[in-house]
């Protein structure tokens, strides 16, 4: 089995976080077994957060949003954050999404699209329906 063959976890997603030794191998034994359903946090962006933006970016009235989002490193972080809790939640049947939902993604996504927020500027909309604006990374 090549590195590339191998399931990608929660612990692989953390290597070279800062951690020491001591804190990864902790961290290791009781994420290892956790298999990640996005691959990074592009996919994670594309088929959970996009799809949960429709119909909120439109017009005047919609939120705040950069096509761009990736160039942000505010809304990287928050991206981020947003993409490993989901997948540590996940794997809880009873209230794990609904965790996600309430704890991370409605914070994090009302001082993204906020007037205020890291967007405040931008005026990157979609018609109803449709998912937000976004330009590849390159």
């Amino acid at each position: 089995m090549t590195e590339e063959d191998e399931p990608i976890t929660l612990a692989s997603m953390l290597e070279g976080d800062g951690l020491s030794d001591d804190e990864n191998s902790t961290q290791e034994d009781s994420e290892e077994s956790i298999p990640v359903h996005y691959r990074s946090v592009f996919e994670f962006f594309h088929g959970m957060i996009a799809p949960l933006l429709q119909d909120r970016l439109i017009g005047r009235h919609g939120l705040r949003w950069s096509k761009k989002w990736y160039d942000c490193q505010e809304a990287m972080l928050r991206m981020d954050a947003m993409w490993r809790s989901y997948e540590m939640l996940k794997e809880d049947p009873g209230a794990g999404l609904s965790k996600w939902i309430l704890e991370h993604y409605d914070p994090h996504m009302r001082v993204l699209t906020a007037d205020d927020g890291p967007f405040g500027e931008c005026r990157d909309e979609s018609p109803r329906g449709d998912y937000p604006p976004h330009e590849p990374t390159k």
